[in-house]
């Protein structure tokens, strides 16, 4: 089963993408390492600090239904120097780096 769950693409993360920093929504039973194992395993890129977060359940309401956001756990992922997980660039990003190349 894998640990990683889902890529969380929010404004903030994604802008954090150019400095090598992901954000993954991951397992509750995950691990520091094992993150880095998995991330090494798939991506084929070097991790240099895994820094996870427990978010609180929260009370939501929905058409005036009282409910609750279940728990979550989340990874910030600092890759190496000039390390990219292929798939995660905007389209922006990759016409900057045509333009650059050429």
């Amino acid at each position: 089963m894998s640990v990683i769950i889902s890529p969380v693409m929010t404004e903030k993360s994604v802008l954090n993408m150019d400095n090598g920093l992901y954000v993954f929504n991951v397992a509750k039973d995950a691990t520091k390492t094992s993150i880095s194992d998995e991330l090494k395993k798939f991506y084929n890129v070097d991790t240099v600090s895994v820094r996870i977060v427990n978010l609180p359940a929260k009370k939501v309401s929905f058409r005036r239904k009282p409910g609750q956001r279940s728990i979550r756990r989340k990874a910030y992922i600092q890759l190496a120097a000039k390390q990219h997980i292929p798939g995660f660039e905007l389209p922006k990003q990759k016409e900057d780096k045509k333009e650059k190349g050429k």
